[in-house]
C-alpha cells in the first residue's frame, strides 16, 4: 500500500498531467474553431460569434497550461486579443469601440495569467 505522502505526490502529478494534457487539447481546439470561423462566411455575424467561442476555448487553454515563459504567453494572448478583436469590430462596425473594448479585456486576461 502506498503511504500517505506518497499517494499526494501521485495524486498530484496525476493532477498536473491533466492540466498539461488538457491545456494543449483545448489549444488545439480553439485554433481549429478560430481558423474555422476566420474562414466561414468571412465577417458574417455566424463567423464573428464562432471566432469569439474559439478564441475563449484558447484562452482556457492558456489558463490550464500557466506558461511561465513570458514569449508562449504573448503569443497566446496575441491570438485570443485577435480573435476577440474581429468579434468586436463585426458586432459594434466601429473599429475604435472595438480596439478599446479588446485592450480592457486584454489588460484583465494579463493580470489573470501573470497572476495565477
Amino acid at each position: 500500500m502506498l503511504r500517505q505522502k506518497e499517494w499526494k505526490k501521485a495524486v498530484k502529478l496525476r493532477a498536473n498531467m491533466f492540466a498539461f494534457v488538457f491545456g494543449i487539447f483545448a489549444l488545439v481546439v480553439g485554433a481549429v474553431i478560430d481558423l474555422y470561423g476566420l474562414f466561414n462566411q468571412f465577417l458574417s455575424l455566424d463567423s464573428g460569434k464562432t471566432v469569439l467561442v474559439g478564441s475563449i476555448t484558447f484562452l482556457l487553454g492558456l489558463a490550464f497550461l500557466s506558461l511561465p515563459n513570458r514569449i508562449e504567453r504573448y503569443l497566446g494572448e496575441a491570438v485570443v486579443s485577435l480573435g476577440l478583436l474581429y468579434y468586436f469590430y463585426i458586432q459594434t462596425n466601429n473599429p475604435w469601440v472595438a480596439l478599446i473594448i479588446v485592450a480592457i479585456i486584454t489588460a484583465v486576461m494579463e493580470y489573470g495569467l501573470k497572476h495565477r
